[in-house]
């Protein structure tokens, strides 16, 4: 389910990563706790930087391919910012193991990656699906010790057992559901074709896609936070990584544990582009976004955008503004845009009076979209 990070809760923008961006998965019901110390040591868990324990700040998931590359979905990296984004590997407790943590140097979003809106209701985030849900992750150092895991060579035929590790919501699904502290495993079939577009009324472009479901009993769903974790199947004996979660059952209208198939980004399908030895990645800020001026009612609060860091990812060709106000929950500062207020300059009426006021600073490129959020001030 990709909505968890963007959409939900941008935390700093950074926060679609808890989310994604766009409107998709989150996190598995059922499964069964990995207790293993030494198992799926390359699973990922992407967060948000802070001194908030690692359980509130984490969001989507990942697979370590390389030692300085994580692969999560696109979803799940749309519209952040990289440089306000740090890497968990092999945080298997995440209340206790912070695993490797790393921070970012890059962001490459599959070129192809689009949300594709609901047959049923195109104007529902949370009911679209999406294409090419893929993105690779530079880390700013080698993770040591760890053996990422191989992009396998071929698709899992139908009927063949795979195996779903994710930190999300899992053990408890419904309303009452949690995130899970302990990495859990889901035990999935692959399912063919045919039974993969049966399953939700959202378009499923299988050229990118594979699904799998728990057969027969669907205890074992995909649920908000497990967006860009891992299925793997087993090659002689080791696992090899085939498929990325992407979204699930929202797209059908249903709930976290109701069943349902996991759908996932195909890495089989880019394996070269997954590997490049060069990846175009998004612009990455070198500081951040910041409001000035007359930040009083009656007065005119401008917003100035960041320099770009060119060795670091494209230049941006244009930039775009949207003034927010900001919640603040715990380590999540959430911005809410405020309507039609997508100019540098804000005039500041008497209805934002004693709010926290921020800037956001959307730049696009062929390489991804970077967001990036100022400071809150508060009006006077």
């Amino acid at each position: 389910m990709r909505r968890t990070w963007g959409i939900v809760v941008a935390v700093t923008v950074t926060a679609s990563l808890l989310v994604g961006a766009g409107g998709t998965a989150g996190a598995m019901s059922a499964g069964v706790p990995v207790d293993d110390p030494a198992a799926a040591r390359w699973v990922a868990t992407l967060a948000l930087p802070g001194d908030a324990p690692l359980l509130q700040r984490a969001g989507c998931g990942g697979a370590l391919i390389a030692p300085d590359r994580v692969v999560t979905a696109a979803h799940c990296v749309d519209r952040t910012d990289p440089s306000r984004t740090e890497v968990h590997v092999g945080a298997r407790v995440l209340s206790a193991e912070p695993g490797q943590v790393r921070g970012v140097r890059g962001i490459a979003t599959l070129p192809g990656y689009q949300l594709l809106p609901s047959p049923v209701d195109p104007s529902v985030p949370d009911l679209s699906s999406a294409r090419d849900d893929l993105a690779v992750i530079l880390l700013d150092r080698p993770v040591t010790g760890i053996e990422p895991v191989r992009v396998a060579a071929a698709r899992p035929p139908a009927g063949e057992p795979v195996w779903f590790f994710a930190h999300g919501t899992t053990g408890v699904a419904g309303p009452d559901a949690y995130r899970n502290d302990v990495l859990h495993r889901g035990d999935l079939t692959a399912l063919d074709r045919q039974a993969c577009r049966a399953g939700t009324p959202a378009v499923v472009d299988v050229a990118s896609v594979l699904c799998a479901a728990d057969v027969p009993a669907g205890a074992v769903t995909g649920c908000y936070q497990d967006s860009g974790s891992p299925l793997v199947r087993t090659v002689h004996g080791r696992p090899v990584l085939v498929g990325v979660f992407s979204f699930g059952g929202e797209t059908a209208g249903r709930s976290c544990g109701e069943p349902s198939p996991l759908y996932f980004a195909d890495p089989v399908a880019f394996r070269g582009w997954l590997s490049a030895p060069i990846l175009p990645t998004q612009p990455y800020p070198a500081g951040r976004a910041a409001v000035s001026g007359d930040v009083a009612v009656g007065g005119t609060a401008r917003c100035t955008a960041p320099a770009w860091d060119p060795r670091r990812g494209l230049l941006p060709a244009h930039v775009e503004y949207q003034w927010t106000t900001v919640i603040v929950i715990g380590p999540f500062v959430i911005p809410v845009p405020i309507d039609g207020a997508t100019g540098r300059t804000l005039p500041v009426g008497p209805d934002l009076a004693g709010a926290l006021l921020a800037c956001q600073v959307t730049a696009p490129s062929p390489a991804g979209v970077t967001t990036v959020l100022s400071d809150p001030v508060t009006v006077g």
